[in-house]
């Protein structure tokens, strides 16, 4: 697959969600919708991370200097109060950016394996008929789609999130035919665990 297609798939995933997978199940090779890899779509995934960080990274130093430029050089207590100390939080966000980007693979694949593991088992007890490792990883590289919203500035964060939730309601439905309330409840698993794990330390420490 080209370069140009690998995009367009991946454009196609975020705009279409349900759409997608309907075309992915029956197979429809004239649409033009191919399916990408679970780890080919990390890949291009990655790319629009180190768009973002690089985007992030910019308007932090726009910030900067921006601030620096709207102080008097002559004016000797802002001088006193502002120095390199006081820019320590802007040097922070950058370092955490640069971070994200690095360990973005390493991180995903954890939480790929993660959900992996949670749609098969919830697959297995709803009886799920077919390939269930093709359909969870089908499910898992559709919603890697959602990354592109990473390069909006200020509200790419929460719209790739926002976004993401919408992917993996769409996969879970069409993939695996889940009802609506069994979509929600895969799909507040991560949360559930969360809180029995909280509750039982925070039960560790009170005895």
């Amino acid at each position: 697959m080209k370069l140009a297609e690998v995009f367009h798939n991946y454009f196609y995933y975020l705009v279409h969600p349900f759409k997608t997978h309907q075309l992915l199940i029956g197979g429809d090779q004239d649409s033009g919708v191919k399916p990408l890899g679970l780890y080919e779509s990390l890949g291009v995934s990655w790319v629009f991370v180190v768009v973002a960080g690089l985007v992030r990274i910019v308007l932090i130093n726009l910030v900067i200097f921006m601030f620096l430029g709207m102080i008097d050089p002559e004016n000797a207590f802002l001088g006193g109060i502002i120095d390199g100390n006081s820019f320590t939080g802007f040097y922070f966000l950058i370092l955490t950016s640069i971070l994200d980007v690095i360990f973005y693979p390493l991180v995903t694949m954890f939480i790929i394996q993660f959900w992996e593991f949670v749609l098969k088992s919830y697959a297995s007890l709803a009886g799920v008929q077919g390939d269930v490792d093709k359909k969870t990883k089908t499910i898992l590289s559709v919603a890697l789609s959602s990354h592109i919203l990473l390069i909006v500035p200020i509200f790419g964060e929460f719209a790739q999130k926002a976004a993401h939730f919408v992917q993996m309601y769409a996969g879970i439905r069409e993939q695996l035919e889940f009802s609506r309330a069994l979509t929600f409840c895969v799909l507040l698993t991560p949360i559930l665990i969360f809180l029995f794990f909280a509750s039982f330390i925070i039960l560790l420490f009170s005895l």
